[in-house]
């Protein structure tokens, strides 16, 4: 008896089980290609949420440019530091979801 992953929720389950505990996904009916799309379904979901993440870093970005131009506050007041605080958190997130896309592509 092996213990794997359970194709559908990554829940460890044991290899002779008919269905997963977690998830309750049929276990016995599973072929190499219904595996295989599966796999790919999942990876598609998780491409999609990065690029999400990547769309609201960038609005978190442009938002405060957005502050600083239109706004104009004054110094060491407290939107300024607001918009200087989503200018930096924006552009940080940015660049981790976009590393952690070209990551996923590589697999």
């Amino acid at each position: 008896m092996a213990i794997i992953s359970c194709p559908f929720c990554g829940q460890r389950i044991s290899d002779k089980a008919a269905a997963c505990s977690k998830c309750g996904g049929d276990l016995t009916s599973n072929t190499p290609e219904k595996l295989a799309a599966i796999e790919r379904d999942k990876k598609n979901r998780k491409m999609q949420s990065l690029m999400n993440q990547s769309m609201l870093a960038m609005v978190l970005f442009l938002g405060g440019f957005g502050i600083l131009y239109w706004w104009q506050p004054a110094n060491h007041s407290y939107n300024q530091y607001l918009s200087n605080a989503a200018i930096g958190l924006g552009f940080c997130w940015y660049v981790v979801t976009r590393a952690r896309i070209i990551m996923l592509k590589r697999k």
